[in-house]
């Protein structure tokens, strides 16, 4: 089940996703401790792989999700979205129910889930680098 990115509700848009590129949707909650782990690893990840689009979703309300990400600059370095429209929700409980947060979806340049764990992984690493030279 592929997402329409374009659907989410943006809160800090730094990339445009170009239609042809690969892709990574890392799901979190703002009260989720290891999801606040990730932010710096996430804050790399688009200068280390420019050619996938990666946004960070949450279920959560929008004003909430905006407050938190201003009192964290590293989450300006990288696309953050609301999932207003349950796109991303939808994909969860379709493809990973048991998935917690934070957790990862990766897409092919032609939308095909390719990938889904944790995105602090080894594997992860291993297939965005696959990704980003395809």
């Amino acid at each position: 089940m592929l997402p329409n990115i374009d659907a989410l509700a943006y809160v800090n848009k730094v990339q445009e996703y170009k239609p042809g590129m690969a892709y990574m949707i890392e799901v979190f909650t703002t009260w989720c401790p290891p999801c606040r782990g990730m932010i710096p690893h996430l804050a790399e990840l688009p200068t280390k792989y420019p050619n996938v689009y990666l946004v960070a979703v949450t279920e959560e309300e929008q004003d909430k999700v905006e407050a938190f990400a201003q009192k964290i600059p590293p989450m300006k370095k990288y696309n953050v979205a609301c999932d207003a429209k349950g796109e991303v929700k939808a994909l969860r409980e379709a493809e990973a129910p048991n998935m917690g947060t934070p957790g990862a979806f990766l897409f092919d340049k032609d939308g095909k889930l390719i990938w889904h764990g944790v995105p602090s992984s080894p594997e992860c690493d291993e297939w965005l680098g696959k990704l980003n030279s395809a």
